[in-house]
């Protein structure tokens, strides 16, 4: 899996090849949405790797 800080990394050196500077508010964006990103994608693979859920009647 890839890491939050390489991430951030080449996201930062893309913007700098294009000529942007990014300041701190920019930074703190790109950080939360790639955690927020990274988080789902865990949660999506835990779900996908769940066993799959049988219900059982109670019994009375």
């Amino acid at each position: 899996m890839l890491k939050h800080k390489k991430i951030e990394s080449v996201i930062d050196e893309m913007a700098r090849q294009l000529g942007h500077e990014l300041n701190g508010q920019d930074k703190l964006v790109i950080r939360t949405k790639t955690a927020m990103v990274l988080a789902a994608k865990q949660r999506h693979r835990q779900r996908m790797e769940a066993p799959p859920y049988q219900w059982k009647s109670p019994i009375n």
